[in-house]
């Protein structure tokens, strides 16, 4: 049985084992997959473009032909050097076909099949698994220190680095999706640098101001509008953004907490402004601070807001993250029935003093 899991799979996609002739790379974080499925292929093949020593398959190429993909693996590289056949999409309905072309001699040629998510029932993967000569790497979402890994590792690897509290306001923000990642990191990279995200010869420090500009009104601030669209009553664009998030795949709790520190921000603004502060000079001590296209919306709730009403919304947070975690109740649909409820509650003029 060969599976390569966690740290494995990547360093086995990077560079397969001498045995391994067959990699099937499959799971859930579709951006993961690709990744992992091109640094396999680049192993064999160095210059992706070349035709004549990688094959390029979609899944209805193999279904419509039954020999195509032992054909493919079979061929021989004109130009020399090893070959490498990719085949997307693949499905469970293909594995005797995959099976048959594997029993054909086909060299050095590495075979590299992306999936989507696999059960452990699944022929294809059963196929991949049993075999010494064959390997799979599941792709699953990344959790928040192998996340924090991947952004610090893409970010040294072009010799950058991240503060701290930029580190923190992006991680809150990210999906899970791993392509989706790597491009808010190249777009971010591009920013700080100027050029082609290449890595510069002195190093770059990425800080919060760079981080927050950078993103602008991309996708990693949809959580930011979707705190701001509760804590106006904007019941619609709560629906909006909870939908772009989760497509991107963010997490609900992850929501939640952005949500939460909108709020928690609220509380320390309304809260010290009750005792003579003002609240432009506390808006501007915030960390990490709001940003800058969101400031005049959020001095307005700091206006219409209560500190009771403020309390009230952080224990609806605070009780749907621990629904979340330890009920049976889809965590996606607890979590837009808190935010639907803190936003119906603003709308209704329920947050003024």
């Amino acid at each position: 049985m060969v599976a390569f899991k966690g740290i494995k799979g990547a360093s086995a996609a990077e560079r397969p084992p001498d045995k391994i002739n067959a990699l099937l790379i499959y799971g859930p974080n579709a951006g993961l997959v690709r990744e992992r499925a091109r640094a396999a292929a680049s192993f064999a093949v160095e210059d992706l473009s070349d035709g004549f020593r990688l094959s390029e398959l979609q899944a209805k190429d193999v279904s419509d032909d039954g020999a195509r993909l032992a054909d493919e693996l079979g061929a021989l590289s004109f130009a020399g050097g090893r070959r490498a056949v990719w085949l997307k999409d693949a499905v469970d309905g293909l594995t005797s076909t995959i099976a048959n072309a594997l029993e054909t001699e086909f060299g050095d040629t590495l075979l590299v099949i992306e999936a989507g998510n696999l059960g452990p029932r699944s022929s294809l993967r059963k196929l991949f698994e049993k075999e010494d000569n064959l390997g799979a790497i599941p792709c699953y979402d990344d959790d928040q220190n192998s996340l924090r890994d991947y952004v610090s590792g893409f970010l040294r690897e072009r010799n950058a680095t991240i503060e701290s509290d930029a580190l923190f306001w992006l991680m809150e923000r990210l999906g899970s999706d791993r392509m989706q990642v790597r491009g808010e990191l190249e777009k971010i990279l591009l920013y700080a640098t100027g050029d082609d995200g290449t890595a510069p010869e002195q190093q770059i420090r990425i800080d919060l101001e760079t981080v927050m500009e950078s993103s602008g009104d991309a996708g990693v601030l949809s959580l930011d509008q979707l705190a701001e669209a509760v804590a106006n009553g904007e019941l619609g664009e709560i629906d909006r953004c909870l939908q772009l998030a989760f497509e991107q795949g963010k997490q609900p709790i992850a929501a939640l907490r952005v949500v939460a520190r909108r709020f928690l921000q609220l509380h320390f603004v309304v809260g010290s402004a009750s005792t003579g502060g003002g609240i432009d000079k506390l808006i501007g001590v915030l960390r990490p601070p709001i940003f800058f296209k969101h400031r005049h919306a959020f001095r307005a709730q700091a206006t219409r807001w209560s500190l009771p009403r403020i309390a009230q919304a952080l224990d609806i947070l605070t009780t749907a993250e621990m629904e979340c975690k330890s009920t049976g109740m889809p965590a996606d649909e607890t979590c837009a029935r808190a935010l639907i409820r803190i936003g119906a509650a603003a709308r209704a003029g329920a947050g003024k003093t």
